[in-house]
């Protein structure tokens, strides 16, 4: 199917939107990673407002499997601090999930960094049944991840990015470029998530 054909095929009014488990686990208020202070439902319709300008995922070419809905920044919190050399940093062994392999985290005490834009990543319900995945209801796109902060595009994260490329568990295969991976670096270099004290 071409990205035409989707964008026309796609009535968003019809389309079923939920929160993947994974999400909700994730994107809570007062938490190390990004979310927004507003209620689920309320999140989902910005979804809806936005998804006409939906773009591919990172290191996808089409809008058929993962695609990135920039929505209204208000009411976002970033996940990310800027670090220089006199920022204290934290490092532990972390994983996402229990079925997970883990890996370093680092994460940096300091203001978050603001927010200018934000955007949804979006699963279909096919792509979420890739590599022993689950699907967390009905729905025809979960929300999997919410992105926020100064930039319009944010690059994947190269840990995220090696764990779908190499289809670890919980990755979903994507083939990305040796540029993207480079770009995610960079970019990273400067930042880490921000550090939260957790029970």
């Amino acid at each position: 199917m071409k990205n035409d054909d989707i964008l026309k095929n796609d009535d968003v009014g019809t389309l079923k939107l939920g929160w993947s488990d994974f999400a909700t686990g994730r994107h809570k208020p007062g938490g190390k990673h990004t979310w927004y202070e507003g209620t689920a439902s309320e999140l989902l319709e910005l979804v809806r407002a936005g998804w006409k300008y939906r773009r591919p995922g990172a290191g996808r070419d089409g809008l058929d499997k993962v695609v990135i809905v920039p929505v209204d920044p208000a009411g976002f919190i970033s996940s990310t601090v800027l670090v220089d050399e006199s920022t204290v940093l934290h490092a532990v062994y972390d994983r996402r999930q229990a079925n997970e392999e883990g890996f370093t985290r680092v994460t940096a005490e300091g203001p978050r960094e603001e927010v200018l834009h934000a955007s949804v990543v979006m699963y279909s319900a096919d792509t979420l049944l890739e590599n022993d995945g689950a699907r967390s209801g009905d729905f025809d796109w979960e929300a999997v991840c919410l992105i926020a902060g100064p930039k319009e595009v944010e690059p994947m994260d190269p840990v995220t990015m090696a764990r779908n490329m190499l289809e670890k568990p919980g990755g979903t295969y994507c083939d990305y470029s040796a540029r993207e991976f480079a770009q995610s670096i960079w970019y990273w270099a400067g930042r880490a998530a921000s550090h939260v004290e957790e029970d």
